[in-house]
């Protein structure tokens, strides 16, 4: 492959239907960055084309720090490509295979940058096609960026993508899971930030069993309260959680509640202070 110019091609890190990501570095920076560009075999495929385009044109238009931030486009032998930061960087998936707590305050801040990124997709009548842990980057200890390869979409297209096709089953919304379908908002986005959160605090998944189990259990609204499985979490994680999960779309925090809710939450004293401490403590006091 001939590579655009000013970058050097690494490897390849996976493919969809019809684009290849590749790692690359760009020369003149001496910086890591992600190469899309359109296979080969679709060059003359005016539909992939459409399509490749479309992607290519919603990831230029973003500019929030917690979304991957497409640096260049082009064409190269009349392959369309666009390059963005750096994929190449933890995930919220790898951190979770780890042993351990991640801890409340770290836990808080990571939900807020992915409701952060929603909401801003939000305003700009956006919504992301799979909020779950291993489309979320971890660049610095507390931050979170969404990766927007693939999962950026216009609103008036949402329905292209509902239901076991798009959204991860530990993190779908319920109404996601059914065939009468209303309108869909970024409300579902909201339910994926609070079921994350959920197993940030819980350190386990709402659910347990595979995708198609864990979205069933959405769907009747089985899955276990945040409070039956970590019964000595303070009062506001219990409430947060709750607004940000609520069964009935019409009951949940919308994008913009959603940060509000967890600004504050990450700014209370007590989140800084580590819980079984804090726990301690209170026994002291009595």
């Amino acid at each position: 492959m001939i590579a655009p110019e000013g970058l050097t091609l690494n490897k390849v890190i996976s493919e969809d239907t019809t684009g290849l990501l590749i790692a690359a570095t760009q020369v003149r920076l001496r910086r890591a960055v992600t190469l899309k560009i359109l296979k080969k075999e679709f060059v003359s495929n005016e539909r992939a084309l459409e399509l490749f385009r479309a992607e290519r044109e919603v990831a230029a238009s973003i500019d929030d720090p917690r979304l991957l931030l497409t640096l260049d486009v082009g064409e190269t032998n009349g392959r369309p490509w666009f390059v963005t930061e750096t994929m190449l960087e933890p995930t919220l998936r790898d951190t979770l295979a780890e042993p351990g707590e991640l801890g409340e305050l770290r836990a808080v801040r990571i939900a807020l940058g992915i409701a952060q990124a929603v909401h801003y997709l939000s305003t700009r009548g956006l919504i992301y096609k799979n909020v779950c842990p291993k489309n979320i980057l971890l660049p610095q200890p507390a931050a979170a960026k969404l990766v927007t390869f693939r999962h950026v979409r216009r609103m008036d297209e949402a329905h292209s993508f509902q239901g076991a096709n798009a959204q991860s089953g530990l993190y779908c919304a319920p109404e996601l899971t059914r065939d009468d379908l209303g309108e869909v908002t970024t409300k579902s986005n909201v339910y994926a930030v609070g079921a994350i959160l959920y197993e940030l605090l819980a350190c386990q998944p709402v659910c347990d069993g595979n995708s198609a189990d864990a979205r069933a259990a959405h769907a009747a609204g089985t899955t276990p309260s945040l409070k039956e499985i970590r019964p000595f979490l303070r009062d506001r994680a219990y409430a947060v959680v709750g607004c940000l999960t609520a069964h009935d779309p019409q009951q949940r925090a919308d994008s913009a509640a959603s940060v509000a809710l967890l600004e504050a939450y990450s700014n209370d004293p007590l989140v800084a202070t580590p819980l079984r401490a804090a726990k301690k403590r209170r026994r002291r006091r009595r």
